[in-house]
Formats: structure tokens, sequence, C-alpha cells
């Protein structure tokens, strides 16, 4: 290969290789770079070196089997446009809790990252948010948060301090999405709604009501959240709005729990207005370090083609050639698709560039072919039909049958004395005693319906934690290799998460999870569920979950051979 050696005009050329490279480009292209590119061998040598590592990141990223999702790719091209960009505390922070949520984890160091190594306070204010427990939904409202302006509202001031008093008494549905965004962004009028809410908490402490009893220290952020952050609540269309009135009613009158929402304002707009420290990073491509020796491995980021400097807010900052500007907010509120990427490509040769590093850095990085317990919850996510037969030793046949619908909107459940059909469609329940075959039918009320949906929403209890970040921290996640489990399970893998529970009187329970998964699809076929006490030396199963994913006819057949 012939070393290139760049004139003016080819680092002028340099500029419109993608355009050049792609058809509906060619008309953006200047006639005399175009004779230029042809005839210049140091350019077709660039344009042949770029048409590989795009292909490359292509098949990466339109793979079905690629290792990383489209939302990660995404993720990483926003990491990767501050290549050669001096980042500070400002820049980081839109990106915390992204890097909470398991479904977007970046197994390498990108300029965010080393930020977070080298900067205390940004380290602290991820701790800070991980310790919210927030769901992922909630993080990517924070995001949003975090990167928005109070110049991007539309809404005045005297209009938003209208809604103060309704927002504090948590009834959203007479409020303004745009008008809950702006008392999140503006200073003013969120420190307004802050001493108002105060108030309310200070009369609730001054008139000391003893009210019923409720599990105030089962409470937690995560539950009140959206009433202390509503930016980003869509309250024409709030699908949870009808969950939400219970805990409201009991938030409205209660000083214990307002004493809670008053710290998470100070914890969430103590991280927003925090000042920038003193540290700033600048992240520079190195080829020469992904070849240093193993002896050098102390080094954080030994092995890739990464230079990383650390300098103060005061030095003189030498940024290498610019990336394009990018809007944080407006790419974090879209949903992007893998197929959305293609046209990116076509932007310039800093836009391709970033993608060609990215797949660089994924080649040099470990790669894990064992299926994560991140992906077996992402794909629960979006089963549509399935039948689940639960079983317990001892017994021959099920001691519980069900099946879930969330296309039909239908959850029916069978026992050995009677099949029970939740019809949430239509607004009505059947009961069919197995014995004598009467059915009766019984109309659904709000409350039968909110718990109802809240089953046919969450896991199916496939999985024994409803939500990720509830897995103990020392939790262990492994594959199961085992030659006797093997044969009969061809086309499967198996997983266990274990883990350790306090029981009474300060003893320990051992729990494991056992999971038979596609690897295709992500899904789990069966799943086992044991225990064992520190004085045993097996784990003792007690239960066992049978899963088949249905198409929406065959579980119409189903329910029509149930004869409701």
């Amino acid at each position: 290969m012939v070393a290139p050696n760049f004139n003016s005009l080819c680092k002028e050329a340099e500029l419109y290789y993608c355009d050049f490279l792609c058809k509906e480009g060619h008309e953006l292209v200047p006639e005399f770079i175009i004779d230029h590119i042809k005839q210049c061998q140091c350019c077709q040598e660039q344009l042949s070196r770029l048409t590989r590592m795009l292909s490359i990141a292509q098949s990466h990223i339109e793979s079905e089997e690629g290792q990383i999702s489209s939302a990660i790719t995404m993720m990483l091209k926003l990491h990767l446009a501050y290549i050669g960009k001096p980042i500070t505390c400002e820049t980081v922070k839109p990106f915390l809790p992204s890097l909470l949520d398991p479904a977007l984890k970046i197994g390498i160091p990108t300029p965010i990252t080393i930020h977070l190594d080298n900067c205390r306070e940004c380290s602290e204010d991820l701790e800070t948010i991980r310790r919210l427990n927030l769901s992922r939904r909630q993080l990517h409202r924070l995001s949003q948060l975090f990167a928005d302006e109070p110049a991007g509202s539309n809404i005045s001031c005297t209009e938003a301090q209208n809604a103060i008093p309704s927002a504090v008494s948590i009834v959203f549905s007479e409020t303004d999405s745009e008008v809950l965004k702006h008392l999140c962004i503006c200073r003013d009028c969120r420190g307004l709604l802050y001493q108002r809410r105060e108030m309310v908490l200070r009369g609730l402490l001054k008139t000391n009501i003893v009210k019923n009893k409720f599990p105030c220290e089962e409470v937690s952020a995560r539950d009140f959240f959206d009433y202390v952050i509503p930016y980003g609540i869509d309250t024409a269309n709030d699908q949870y709005a009808k969950f939400r009135e219970s805990l409201a009613s009991h938030l409205r009158t209660c000083p214990t729990c307002l004493a809670k929402m008053q710290q998470l304002h100070d914890t969430v707009y103590g991280i927003v207005e925090r000042t920038e420290s003193e540290v700033v990073t600048i992240y520079h491509i190195d080829e020469s370090a992904k070849v240093k020796t193993s002896v050098e491995s102390d080094d954080l980021y030994a092995g890739f083609p990464i230079k990383v400097e650390v300098i103060g807010q005061k030095d003189e900052v030498k940024a290498e050639q610019p990336v394009p500007a990018i809007d944080f907010a407006a790419t974090l509120k879209q949903r992007i698709s893998v197929k959305k990427l293609k046209p990116l490509l076509k932007t310039g040769a800093v836009a391709a560039a970033v993608i060609f590093i990215a797949v660089a850095l994924l080649l040099n990085a470990p790669t894990a072919k064992a299926v994560t317990l991140s992906q077996i919850y992402e794909a629960l996510e979006k089963v549509k039909n399935v039948y689940i037969s639960r079983f317990v030793p001892g017994e021959t046949g099920p001691t519980q049958e069900k099946w879930v619908s969330r296309t039909l909107n239908i959850y029916m459940t069978k026992t050995a004395k009677q099949c029970v059909l939740w019809d949430v469609a239509s607004g009505v329940t059947k009961v069919k005693y197995l014995d004598t075959g009467a059915v009766e039918t019984t109309r659904l009320s709000v409350e039968s319906i909110t718990d109802i949906e809240k089953k046919m929403s969450g896991y199916l209890g496939l999985v024994p934690f409803t939500n990720m970040s509830e897995i103990p921290a020392d939790a262990q996640w492994s594959r199961v290799i085992d030659k006797s489990l093997e044969a009969s399970t061809e086309d499967i893998e198996i997983y266990d998460l274990m883990w350790a529970e306090g029981a009474y009187e300060g003893s320990v329970v051992f729990k494991k999870w056992r999971f038979f998964v596609n690897p295709q699809t992500n899904l789990p076929q069966k799943t086992e569920f044991s225990e064992k006490l520190p004085t045993d030396d097996e784990y003792v199963l007690e239960s066992t979950n049978i899963i088949e994913y249905l198409s929406g006819s065959e579980l119409q057949v189903l329910l029509k051979e149930a004869s409701f």
C-alpha cells in the first residue's frame, strides 16, 4: 500500500469522500475535486480503505447477529463524536443516566467514560443517580432534562407559575406537558415550586395529624420521581395515570414522603446546578497504543488505540480537527433504528470516521458470546402471546397454567378447580368451574383492570426480579456447562442467576434461578427456581415453568376450546 502523501488538494478532497462514494451525493462534489480523486493514487487508496471500513461497520450494524443493538450504536456515535474535543462536566452530564441503563452498557473507553475515570465530581454524580434506582424510562427522561436548556421552553414563567399549585398537588391532568417541562428546566420556576411544596410540608408538620398506617419506609425515589421531575410526562396520553392516584393521595398529606420528595428535588437539581470541576479530558486516537505490550497493563486503557490527555480548566486546550456538533437533546428524544444510521454515513468524512473508530474499538474489545440477563429482560418485553405451565415437585401435572395475550388484551389462568378469563378488551371476567362446567360472568372494576394490566405488562413471573436494578450487586450470572443437561437441550443454552437473601433471625437463604434459553431469540424456554440453606449441600428445586410462545391465532383456538 502506498503511504498517503496529502497535498492541499488531497486535504480538500477528503471532505468529499463520502459524497463521492454515494451516487446521490455526486452533485455535491465540485468537478475539479472529482477529477482530482479519479487521478490521485493517494485519494484512491484512502477511498479503498474507507470503503472497506464502512462495509465492516455496516455489516456490524445491520446484522441480526451483531453484538451491539441500534441503541448502543447510536449511543456510541454520540460518545465518539467528541473525539479530540475537550470534555467537561457539562458535556458528560446528559450521558450519566444512560450509563446506568443495562441495555445501553458500553464496554469500550469513550470520550465520556474517560472523563468519568478522571473526574471525582462526575463519578459521584453517577453514583448518586445509581442510588435513586430509577426505571429505564425515568433514566431516559433524566438524560433529556440534563440536556435541555431553559431557552428551549416556549412557555412563559407567568403561565408556568400559575400551574404550581396543581403541580404541588400532583394533579397533572390539569397541567399542559410543556408547562410541566418549563417547571423542570427554569431555575426560578422550579425554585418557587420547591418553596410551595415546603410550605405545604411545614403546614402538615404543624397540624401533626395522625394518618392511617402507610408503609412510608417502602416508598422509594422511583415511586415519586415523576411527581418531583414531571419532565417528559405526556399529560394527555399518560398510560400510567390510573396507577398514580392511590400513591398521590397519600403523598399530598404525608409529611414524611413530602420531605423525601424535597430531598429528591435537592439531589437532582444539585447535579443540574453543580459547577464545573477543574478536570478537562481529551480523548485522542493513537494507532500505536494498541500494539503496546502487556507489561503496561496497569494502564487503564492498555490495548486500545487511544491516548488520554487530562488538563485543567485554565490550561490552553489544543483540540484536534472539529467534529460535527450534535444536538444531544434532540437525538436523545428520538428512538433511532439501525436503518436510520445509513443516511448518517452520507454527512461527511468525519461522521464516517466516527463509525469506523467505533467498530475498530469494538473489534479490539473482548467479545462475549453468552446471552446476558438484560437481553432476556428485553426479549420478554417484546413477547405478544405466551403460555406458561408451572410445576412443583411431587405433582404429576401443572399446578397452574397461564395464557397471556398482549395483542388480544386477555389474561387466563387454570388450576385444578377452575379456569378464570380476564377479558380487558370487553371489560369482563369469566370463571368456569371445572367440576360442574358452570360459568360466571362479572364486570371488571377499574381496580381489577389495573391489576391485570400490570400483570400483563410485566415479565410474567419468568424472572425473579421485576426490574434489573433490583438484582443484588453481588448476584452471580454464569453459563452452565453440563454435558448431561446439554444432551437433552439441543440448541438451548443454560444460565444460572444466583444470589443470597436474608431470612429470619439473621440467617441466609441461597437462591438460584436457572434459565434454559434459546440463544437465537434470547427467550427462556424453561425456568427453574431452587433454594438451599447454608447447612445444605445441594439446592432444592421449588418450582419449574415451561414456556411456549404462541401466535395470535393459536391463542384464539385455545380460548375457543376453553368453552367460555
